[in-house]
């Protein structure tokens, strides 16, 4: 399935205000169900399936519904509450990389019981299609976070220098510990 469907027929879109008239030519003056669609440009055989329709009194309307509100797997809310966690996470220099943002999407559907694809519960993450445009519902943008010296971090953080030493972690038992220079950390905090 492509993931942005394009349409390539132009059925189910007549206005129902145009087969109603056409319908009530039909039905009222007596015009043939083939002259009422030349006139209407509606095919003959849509306009008497509607005409059928609205004699037993079942037309709702003129289209299908839509299919993917039924294959839904969060709400609006729930997606909006995801979006707002991972912007924050961002904005706390705690970038995730796409597959983690998926793992956590899947978390996040479990603990709320909501009822997931078959592919999801098999990977234990959410789908790509679905990430990709819950990606683009919310004009998020997720990337994989790039290498960042601990001197970036600060300065990109405007706050008091006492409150930034309070805010970093001490490096100074994992330097003796491990020998490592913590000037080359990633924006999760694991070494580049």
């Amino acid at each position: 399935m492509p993931r942005q469907y394009q349409r390539k027929t132009s059925w189910g879109q007549t206005p129902l205000a145009d087969m109603e008239r056409a319908a009530d030519e039909v039905i009222r003056v007596q015009t043939s169900h083939r002259q009422a669609g030349r006139d209407s440009n509606i095919d003959k055989s849509t306009l008497m399936r509607f005409i059928k329709k609205k004699k037993r009194g079942e037309v709702k309307s003129v289209a299908w519904g839509a299919v993917a509100e039924a294959k839904r797997v969060l709400s609006d809310e729930m997606e909006e509450e995801l979006a707002n966690h991972l912007k924050q996470l961002a904005a706390q220099f705690h970038g995730l990389a796409p597959n983690k943002c998926r793992e956590l999407a899947f978390e996040f559907a479990q603990k709320n019981l909501v009822s997931v694809p078959d592919n999801w519960t098999k990977k234990q993450c959410a789908g790509e299609d679905w990430f990709g445009n819950f990606l683009a519902r919310r004009q998020l943008s997720v990337r994989t976070p790039e290498a960042t010296s601990l001197g970036r971090h600060t300065s990109n953080v405007h706050l008091p220098q006492g409150e930034i030493q309070g805010w970093l972690p001490d490096w100074s038992p994992s330097r003796s510990q491990r020998y490592l220079h913590p000037n080359r950390v990633d924006e999760r905090g694991h070494l580049a």
